[in-house]
């Protein structure tokens, strides 16, 4: 089996929601995030994807690690992703849009979450943790 690492942010709204996304070809809501490059260290991965992404500028000092999980890959077959998760805390409103791969931004709240079809890593990982107030 495949094994592929990503560095991925939880981003939370002042009011709790969750930012989810979803790449063009893919029926599955993910966080945020994305592969490194060679000479990248995870923060600088997650730095460069998320302004491709979304336009979005984050500082290294706005990131706070979560942990790391592994998962299948829902886009990937026999694969499985590793990914270093992250959670951002914007302090006011933000909107965003999808840039490079990406067709869908949302905001998933505690209420609708299962609404969504929703990546292993998130769905195991993120999910539970946001809905127990642990992020």
């Amino acid at each position: 089996m495949d094994k592929i690492v990503i560095c991925s942010a939880a981003i939370l709204h002042p009011n709790g929601d969750l930012l989810m996304v979803r790449k063009k070809g893919s029926a599955y809501f993910q966080l945020p995030g994305g592969k490194a490059a060679p000479e990248e260290n995870q923060e600088e991965t997650l730095i460069r994807e998320l302004r491709e992404e979304l336009r979005f500028d984050v500082r290294e000092n706005d990131l706070e690690f979560l942990g790391s999980h592994t998962a299948h890959a829902v886009n990937e077959v026999n694969t499985l992703v590793e990914g270093n998760i992250y959670v951002i805390r914007l302090k006011a409103t933000q909107s965003f849009e999808a840039y490079e791969e990406l067709v869908e931004v949302v905001w998933i709240k505690q209420d609708n979450w299962r609404s969504f079809k929703l990546a292993h890593l998130a769905a195991e990982f993120v999910v539970p943790r946001w809905l127990s107030g642990k992020l």
